[in-house]
């Protein structure tokens, strides 16, 4: 009897246990997506998460976040993968503590306007977004982020009159939320986003090279133009003297 009790608890266990791996990707994804929009104040999506429960290792595929409300392009920032170490043990506390997030090659869309851009636009939301929260909610989770790394950001700037490739270093933070006792996701973002700006706005080119840029890009535009005219009339008109003759 005993026996059957032990192999039907420990069934039980594994039920329970199985049950713990299959969802927890998707809450790990959901709670992206959902605490980032409303922190960020627009759409941010996840194609696909998957941490694992026993050692807090993963992977986050597919993370986009869609541009603020009046700029053009359909995304600010979108990350193709993103690797995460977390402690799993401080998921269960009130301060949440991630080891290390890593991020490769992120395409970040920056669009600049005479008195904003969308990285200060993500910002701005930040700030009304974390003080409704702090309003509403003073025993929400805290996060600590021991360590953070962007490597080989691939930065497209859109201005008025030019969009051109630009090369950013690579970013690490320490640390973040560690004084005290952990921050809000919101504010632990906006440390990083006022980072990634303070680095946008280091390394911008001089808008007047990137002006003679554009103005030789389409001279040379106007020049092939020119040779494909200046070839095909040649053509037309050899083939016109052929006629004739």
């Amino acid at each position: 009897m005993i026996k059957k009790i032990l192999l039907s608890i420990i069934f039980l266990l594994l039920l329970i246990g199985g049950g713990v791996f299959f969802y927890f990707d998707s809450i790990v994804k959901n709670a992206i997506e959902v605490v980032g929009s409303q922190v960020l104040g627009t759409a941010v999506t996840v194609s696909s998460a998957s941490v694992s429960p026993l050692n807090g290792s993963g992977n986050i595929r597919g993370l986009r976040i869609e541009n603020p409300q009046g700029f053009d392009s359909d995304y600010v920032i979108e990350l193709e993968s993103v690797s995460i170490a977390m402690n799993v043990r401080s998921i269960f506390s009130e301060v949440v503590e991630i080891e290390s997030i890593s991020i490769v090659q992120p395409a970040i869309s920056y669009e600049t306007k005479i008195t904003s851009d969308n990285i200060r636009a993500l910002l701005g939301n930040l700030s009304r977004g974390d003080a409704a929260t702090a309003e509403e909610s003073s025993a929400g989770k805290q996060i600590i982020i021991r360590r953070l790394e962007i490597l080989d950001p691939q930065l497209n700037l859109v201005a008025a009159f030019v969009t051109a490739p630009v090369s950013l270093p690579d970013i690490e933070m320490q640390d973040i939320g560690a004084k005290g006792d952990g921050s809000s996701v919101a504010a632990a973002v906006s440390m990083v986003l006022v980072e990634l700006s303070g680095s946008i706005l280091k390394n911008l080119p001089n808008m007047d090279d990137l002006a003679e840029s554009v103005e030789a890009g389409l001279q040379d535009r106007v020049e092939q133009v020119d040779e494909v005219v200046d070839d095909a009339v040649e053509k037309l008109s050899g083939r016109l003297r052929g006629i004739l003759n």
